[in-house]
């Protein structure tokens, strides 16, 4: 329990570095813009696959 204590303190008291952040920010925000591209080409292939190899549904008045 102390040792959680004690890494909990010192994650608390440990100083931001805002050169470091600064510098890291760019990297961050192309690495979201990456994962929103990737995800949206995911999305697009997936509907276009669905619209491509779906089959045709008959209205229920049809069938019965």
């Amino acid at each position: 329990m102390q040792t959680l204590f004690a890494s909990l303190l010192a994650v608390v008291t440990m100083a931001i570095n805002a050169q470091s952040w600064k510098t890291t920010l760019p990297d961050m925000l192309f690495g979201m813009i990456g994962i929103f591209i990737v995800i949206g080409v995911i999305i697009l292939v997936t509907y276009g696959l669905n619209k491509a190899f779906s089959k045709k549904k008959k209205d229920d008045k049809d069938e019965k």
